[in-house]
């Protein structure tokens, strides 16, 4: 249930987004995509490490983070999805190169690609965690204002959000509620 809402709420935080930058509709329903898909490959991630209460151990955030790798991998398979591969399992890389799985730097990270992963610590900081409540708008602004000077993500990506927060976080909200019932209702009922 976490995963699904996380989920949620990056394919809306990447949408709106992608709107406000001016990609075509298009490109913004492939973000949807692609932010609904970008942890697919947590499928590989057993659920005592994905609902862990509590920090992470060394080797579990090992594994954890190998489901970048398996996002791509299991995306790629598919002819036509390059594009939603790339923008969903980039989410972890970083514009100086020391991201993960691949390493990419800033000069092979598209717009797509840096949408996403800011979308994905947004939604992140703002939802409530297994191991920690959702921070405040100011905490939100002070972390990915400190991650755009220090050259992680995008400074632009980054401005337009945080002009934008309150909007953002109030519509990844609603849709993550949405999902959680969705998941409540639907999936639970069904095991």
């Amino acid at each position: 249930p976490f995963t699904a809402t996380h989920s949620s709420g990056v394919a809306q935080c990447s949408m709106l987004l992608a709107e406000m930058v001016g990609m075509s509709e298009s490109e913004v329903k492939l973000m949807e995509i692609a932010g609904l898909l970008h942890d697919l490959g947590k499928l590989v991630v057993p659920n005592s490490i994905l609902e862990k209460p509590a920090g992470l151990t060394h080797a579990e955030m090992a594994v954890m983070k190998q489901h970048t790798y398996y996002t791509f991998s299991i995306l790629t398979t598919v002819a036509g999805l390059q594009m939603i591969a790339e923008w969903g399992a980039y989410h972890h890389e970083r514009l100086d190169g020391k991201g993960y799985p691949f390493k990419r730097e800033a000069h092979e990270l598209n717009l797509g690609a840096r949408i996403m992963a800011v979308s994905d610590i947004f939604t992140a900081l703002a939802e409530d965690r297994p191991y920690r409540k959702g921070m405040e708008a100011e905490r939100i602004k002070t972390i990915l204002e400190d991650l755009a000077s220090r050259g992680i993500q995008d400074p632009r990506i980054v401005k337009l959000l945080l002009e934008n927060i309150e909007e953002v976080r109030r519509v990844v909200t609603e849709r993550q509620e949405q999902a959680r019932r969705y998941y409540q209702t639907e999936v639970e009922k069904s095991e």
